[in-house]
């Protein structure tokens, strides 16, 4: 996987890893692409594609060229990532176009308690 450098609460994703996001991305029709962090780094990565019972049966062409700017997709990409330590940035994709780039943040809090006074 590609190398994430931290600085202090800032996470910057290299260019190979974004290059191979985007061949990811081309690769995808339908569906979503997810980048899940911890500590300011990308752990994972998730690929959900759906398929049109008619678009499966006339074969799939992928992400589209059409309106692509692979230099945007990277930005924004990278300022969804931005300062997310716990949490998951989602890229939709529909019809072969990217639509929508969502960011999921998940904070932890190691000194909250249950109403039994457990953990939560």
């Amino acid at each position: 996987m590609g190398q994430v450098v931290r600085r202090s609460s800032t996470a910057v994703v290299d260019n190979s890893f974004l290059e191979a996001l985007l061949g990811l991305l081309r690769k995808t029709f339908h569906g979503q692409v997810s980048l899940i962090t911890q500590n300011y780094r990308v752990v994972q990565v998730e690929r959900k594609e759906n398929f049109n019972p008619e678009e499966l049966l006339e074969g799939l062409q992928g992400l589209s060229p059409e309106g692509f700017n692979p230099a945007a997709v990277k930005d924004k990409v990278v300022q969804a990532l931005r300062g997310l330590e716990f949490g998951q940035v989602v890229l939709m994709v529909k019809k072969g176009r990217l639509v929508q780039i969502e960011r999921h943040l998940k904070e932890r809090f190691s000194d909250l308690q249950g109403l039994g006074g457990d953990g939560i």
